[in-house]
């Protein structure tokens, strides 16, 4: 048996133990609530522009004297919007996703989740993809990485979005095209962005373009992978990853299994 302590077995040949028996087993939803509260972090972080004001406070530009206020305004030239001005797309509607949409409710934001790409009309419950894209004012991205969902949010995506638009991502890296994301920020295509997740990791400076010296003056939060980090996840994943041990010793079937 192979027991992953995450929930995504992108790093498993799942294939291969099929066909050599290997029961392999995942500990999903043990960090949906550490998840949910990273992404809010990044959407306030990008939406009240914190990073770029801390750094000007820091190089004593203080807000006085007009620079700070004209920091934090949008492309759009307006200053920032309050949560119950918000339209919050979710791209993926899994545990994170739903209860992203109750914390994002709570705050006072609209929620529109959006249906896969490409199809004509929305599955119950859900909104077109291209008119999520169009409607936000926040994107956030929590799906699986997988052949269908790779650039899934690219140079197309951005041209649809509002200039006033965030997009969060804490999905996997190579689902937000992330040349096309940094390009959309230059141009002010969006407002901002916060990402947790890159298309190689670990990241570095040298060879990530989210990274690259002339991003730093762009609204753009950058996390190393660490969404998922708190003491409760830690609780979690060992809770299940000793259930899936020991269901797979007893009965051959761990708790989770994925395959």
């Amino acid at each position: 048996m192979v027991s992953v302590i995450a929930s995504g077995t992108d790093t498993v040949d799942l294939a291969a133990c099929r066909a050599r028996g290997i029961v392999v087993g995942n500990t999903p939803h043990c960090n949906v609530v550490t998840v949910t509260e990273h992404v809010f972090a990044l959407y306030f972080a990008t939406r009240r522009s914190i990073m770029l004001t801390h750094n000007l406070t820091r190089a004593g530009d203080w807000a006085a004297k007009g620079s700070q206020q004209s920091t934090m305004n949008g492309p759009d030239g307006k200053a920032p919007r309050t949560c119950r001005d918000e339209v919050l797309g979710i791209v993926g509607y899994g545990a994170i996703g739903r209860n992203i949409d109750a914390m994002a409710q709570t705050l006072g934001m609209k929620t529109l989740v959006a249906g896969r790409k490409g199809d004509a009309v929305a599955a119950e419950g859900r909104v077109p993809f291209e008119t999520v894209i169009r409607e936000a004012s926040v994107l956030i991205v929590c799906l699986p990485r997988s052949s269908e969902t790779l650039n899934l949010i690219s140079t197309a995506e951005f041209d649809l979005m509002k200039s006033y638009s965030l997009l969060i991502n804490v999905s996997r890296g190579g689902i937000v095209d992330e040349c096309a994301l940094v390009a959309a920020l230059k141009k002010g295509k969006i407002a901002g962005a916060g990402t947790d997740v890159y298309s190689r990791e670990p990241a570095e400076p040298g060879s990530n373009v989210l990274l690259a010296a002339d991003t730093a003056e762009l609204n753009l939060v950058l996390t190393p992978h660490v969404a998922w980090y708190s003491e409760e996840t830690f609780d979690n994943y060992s809770r299940t990853c000793r259930a899936n041990v020991a269901g797979f010793v007893t009965t051959g079937e761990p708790e989770c299994r994925v395959c």
